[in-house]
């Protein structure tokens, strides 16, 4: 009995400890005089990241709804790590662009131990300070206008590939997987205008680029033993960090990437891509081996799934809204080169409203990320339109920005469930953008380094298919709009299932 009762006495010893150390930071912000909506121990104040009912970033928009006409701000925590959680639109503009050099670094450096995961080792999106703007020049310079123009060729020459693929694919009856369609095409595309290589997306033989993609954001237990770590020991060394990215993603890209550059050198070509040009890079900034594949890397982590992923979206939308795949393809037919049904050029293509309006609505619905998280980097004061005090924020202080629920607000867009292009015409992509409601690619000095060359390829696929064919939604398509509680990266739940007409 004395052996039990000693037994039953440290059990509750350690569980009252675990529960002291869960809660421990509870109260973090109120003691500031932010109010902390309802938090539970281990769950934190998104309670989907560890029992999935709803994807996360929904608990995220559900605290935005029901506080943002009454607080600028509120304390929450992601687990049991203290995050400022945004309301005003103001401020969020505010922190990404007009005070940014107090919030310059992202909250994504604190949770990569890059010494770990040397395929982002040069990735601005996880560097912070001096490193982050040394990176980032360097990495602008990959990226301009002009060497993006310069891939036209290639990205025609895959819009072609895609095409006659969906064509061929269509004898089977079976709906086309939605993902995996803009997966083939950003894998085909960013090999080739990347690595000068080509990656068979649509042979019976290709590269095993989408599993690997896969692997890496949808069945990568490493993304959420990070994320656990970081909520729950939030100021835990770097080099404590576990590693993010699997072993076989590792092998695979750094394998892939050391060749193109090796073939690059042992066979050179006069072509103005972006190999070419890390090859210059590497000469006049003596850039190591590793730095170069890192850089290399840097476009594919940041185009393959996210622009995927908005392709997929978008196409999803435009067959559920016939009238605005109508409209659209009227544009497209109208800059199609001598009225062929040609794929325009990029520079045609990337300034078409309604194309760039379509794309907008549809990353509005289904952002890449559904938050953003910032830590202040110098001491700052918010002042809000909701408390007579300014909050002043210091250095390692982290604030969350709700972006699905700011681009799901029905003051900023009336009936948000709907799928609307014209909110972003005529102005109104600056003007939502400069309100701090729409951040599709992030916003202010460290928005997506990827952009354009996203945006480039994104389109280019948008306009090859519904020139060629008309897309219909298949009913294999759960309704509504909801995100996939299992899927880290917001993406449509059950899956993207399309059906393809080709056009007379």
């Amino acid at each position: 009995v004395a052996m039990l009762g000693s037994l039953l006495v440290g059990i509750v010893t350690v569980l009252g400890l675990i529960y002291a150390f869960l809660v421990s930071n509870f109260g973090h912000w109120r003691r500031r005089g932010v109010v902390e909506p309802r938090v539970l121990p281990l769950l934190g104040s998104f309670p989907s990241i560890i029992w999935p009912r709803q994807h996360f970033t929904a608990d995220m928009r559900d605290i935005y709804m029901k506080y943002r006409e009454r607080e600028s701000y509120v304390g929450c925590f992601l687990l049991r790590s203290p995050k400022l959680l945004l309301l005003e639109p103001r401020l969020v503009y505010e922190v990404f662009v007009t005070a940014f050099r107090h919030f310059e670094n992202n909250d994504a450096s604190r949770m990569v131990d890059t010494s770990k995961d040397r395929l982002i080792a040069r990735n601005p999106f996880v560097l912070h300070g001096d490193e982050w703007r040394r990176e980032r020049a360097l990495f602008s310079t990959l990226l301009t206008n002009g060497r993006i123009r310069t891939l036209h060729a290639i990205m025609a020459r895959v819009c072609q590939d895609l095409g006659d693929f969906i064509r061929k694919e269509l004898a089977g009856g079976q709906p086309f997987d939605g993902i995996d369609l803009g997966l083939r095409f950003t894998g085909e595309t960013l090999f080739d205008c990347v690595l000068g290589i080509q990656a068979r997306s649509f042979s019976k033989d290709p590269l095993p680029v989408i599993r690997q993609t896969q692997e890496m954001a949808s069945e990568n237990p490493g993304l959420a033993i990070a994320g656990a770590v970081s909520g729950l020991f939030p100021s835990l060394p770097r080099r404590l960090r576990p590693k993010v990215f699997p072993r076989t993603y590792d092998s695979f890209f750094n394998g892939m990437i050391s060749e193109a550059l090796r073939l690059r050198r042992s066979q050179p070509q006069e072509r103005k891509d972006f190999t070419n040009h890390l090859l210059e890079l590497q000469r006049e900034h003596n850039l190591s081996e590793e730095d170069m594949v890192s850089h290399a890397m840097t476009f594919m982590f940041d185009g393959l799934d996210t622009t995927s992923d908005a392709i997929a979206h978008c196409l999803l939308m435009l067959g559920r809204y016939p009238e605005c795949q109508q409209r659209l393809w009227e544009e497209l037919v109208e800059a199609s080169p001598g009225g062929k049904l040609e794929l325009p050029d990029l520079d045609a293509l990337i300034d078409l409203p309604y194309l760039s309006a379509c794309f907008n609505e549809g990353l509005r619905i289904y952002p890449g990320s559904g938050w953003a998280s910032k830590t202040c980097t110098q001491e700052y004061e918010l002042q809000s339109s909701h408390h007579s005090e300014p909050l002043k924020l210091y250095p390692g202080d982290n604030v969350m920005i709700p972006v699905y629920g700011l681009h799901h607000d029905p003051d900023y867009y009336p009936e948000p469930e709907e799928f609307r292009p014209e909110r972003f015409l005529d102005g109104g992509l600056k003007r939502l953008r400069q309100q701090g409601v729409f951040l599709g690619f992030g916003n202010g000095p460290r928005q997506c380094v990827g952009m354009r060359l996203g945006l480039a390829m994104a389109k280019a696929a948008l306009a090859a298919i519904v020139l060629g064919f008309e897309v219909r939604v298949s009913p294999r398509t759960l309704p509504g709009i909801e995100l996939d509680p299992h899927n880290f990266v917001g993406a449509h739940k059950g899956g993207i299932w399309l059906d393809f007409v080709p056009r007379e």
